[in-house]
């Protein structure tokens, strides 16, 4: 769920929690309060809000039963047995009962000391009286009066009264009152830390988490993701995070291993370049020292000196050439090239070296005529004359052989280059295209090359969006294969 819609929907329960739960508890404790103290069955909330009607209804039933024997069997009021039962059920609410007869009190419900209260007790057929409601008297005490009148058989005038000490009540109302605080104040403490605890999962946490992979990676630790709790615009954020700690691992540990190679190169080329220079120095002393002290041995001397100038050069220009492939400086200028044609002027080219060296050079084309590939010529011809030259070097064989064939394999032309040479062990295998790698673990220079050629190879056939591998048989020869897309009407391939 997106950040935004959690924010508006917290904002509800925010505000609805805390009013439910604060209305559910006012309720509960009230409800349960009243009912417990004053033993009458009142609406605990309606207490609180209107405290004058919560009174009246607390006496009420018991004021409408003597109603109704006031004007049914008014001699019933006269009867102390059943007054003091009444009374009794009165002192649960709070309350007691005086019965007055003329000017005179017949019954009193309670010890006297209210009496001084007695004095203001409405007279028979008090106008102050409504129907189920009563008298409010301040002083001397606060007292709610209920005022019921009847007659008796002999004509006499009587009147009885409900009594209700509101200085009893009071207590109860302020513990009610103290009661719902403390329980508004739970309620708010409750609701704010679902809230927090809310607030903490969904949105600190996740940032504490992000933080701490932050702290990681100044540390230089790449190898820990960031935990991910949510799918929000959060747990996006750490996602692209762990995406971006992946991808400056893989920078670094390329970087690192670009490093390596590189000093690996220039270790590598310093003792390329020191044989054949210290074979250069060893001939000019000799012909300084005066040993080749003939026509034939100055000039084995000097064809000598040439030679290894040549392996220098040749190793110079493969160092460039792959610096310039790896820097992505050389460019590409890629054409419709007929792969038939384009082969068979290579092996024209190819067969005069091969024919000094013994080494029988086939070509075999299985592609349908005039079919064409995008390619650069220039750098294919780089990667054939590699492999070619690596095939040679390698070639153990008297009678060495190299077959080149051209097969259609979907929209790619696939080029294979057989030698019948030594061939490569199944562990040398997978790492031949390597720069600098060498199968021959003694680096011996007699072979020549600066190991670089197989490499330049794959760079340039990646380059053409081909794939390049290999398949050997140690002693019987090794196969390179390598692929060319072939050439659409496409501007993209222009």
């Amino acid at each position: 769920m997106k950040i935004v819609k959690k924010v508006k929907l917290m904002f509800l329960p925010a505000i609805l929690l805390p009013l439910f739960l604060m209305m559910v508890s006012v309720v509960t404790i009230s409800n349960f309060y009243v009912n417990t103290t004053v033993n009458a069955d009142i609406n605990g909330l309606e207490y609180i809000a209107n405290p004058t009607k919560a009174v009246d209804e607390m006496t009420n039933e018991f004021f409408q039963e003597l109603k109704k024997i006031a004007k049914e069997e008014p001699e019933k009021l006269l009867d102390s047995s059943y007054l003091n039962t009444i009374n009794k059920k009165l002192k649960n609410r709070l309350s007691y009962l005086i019965v007055r007869q003329d000017d005179t009190i017949i019954y009193r419900g309670t010890k006297t000391e209210h009496q001084e209260v007695e004095q203001y007790l409405p007279q028979y057929g008090s106008q102050y009286m409504y129907e189920d409601g009563g008298l409010f008297i301040s002083k001397p005490e606060n007292f709610l009066i209920k005022q019921g009148d009847f007659i008796t058989e002999n004509g006499e005038q009587g009147s009885f009264f409900i009594m209700t000490c509101l200085e009893g009540l009071a207590p109860k109302f302020r513990g009610i009152i103290i009661q719902v605080i403390l329980a508004i104040i739970g309620v708010l403490i409750f609701s704010s830390s679902l809230i927090s605890a809310f607030m903490y999962t969904e949105f600190i946490r996740p940032v504490q988490l992000l933080k701490e992979g932050t702290d990681r990676i100044k540390e230089g630790n790449l190898d820990v993701d960031v935990e991910i709790m949510n799918r929000d615009e959060i747990g996006e954020l750490c996602d692209s995070f762990n995406e971006m700690r992946r991808k400056l691992k893989e920078l670094i540990d390329a970087r690192l291993r670009y490093e390596r190679e590189n000093r690996e190169l220039i270790s590598n080329i310093s003792h390329d370049l020191k044989t054949p220079i210290t074979a250069i120095k060893g001939y000019v002393e000799g012909i300084m020292d005066g040993v080749a002290d003939s026509p034939e041995k100055m000039e084995r001397y000097i064809k000598t000196i040439y030679n290894k100038a040549n392996d220098m050069d040749v190793l110079i220009n493969e160092l460039s050439i792959y610096s310039k492939i790896d820097s992505n400086v050389i460019p590409y200028n890629f054409a419709k090239i007929d792969i038939d044609m384009y082969f068979a002027d290579c092996i024209e080219e190819l067969s005069v070296d091969m024919e000094q060296k013994g080494i029988v050079l086939n070509y075999i084309n299985y592609c349908k005529p005039h079919l064409l590939v995008a390619a650069d010529a220039e750098q294919i011809k780089r990667v054939i004359n590699n492999i070619v030259i690596n095939a040679m070097k390698y070639n153990d064989k008297e009678k060495g052989c190299i077959n080149i064939r051209l097969r259609e394999e979907g929209m790619f032309v696939q080029v294979e280059i057989e030698d019948n040479g030594q061939g490569i062990s199944e562990n040398d295998l997978p790492h031949i295209f390597d720069r600098l790698y060498r199968a021959d673990a003694s680096r011996n220079s007699s072979k020549g090359g600066s190991g670089l050629g197989l490499s330049i190879a794959k760079k340039i056939i990646d380059e053409h969006g081909g794939k390049i591998w290999a398949t050997s048989r140690p002693g019987s020869g090794t196969t390179i294969y390598f692929t060319l897309r072939k050439y659409k009407e496409d501007p993209l391939n222009e």
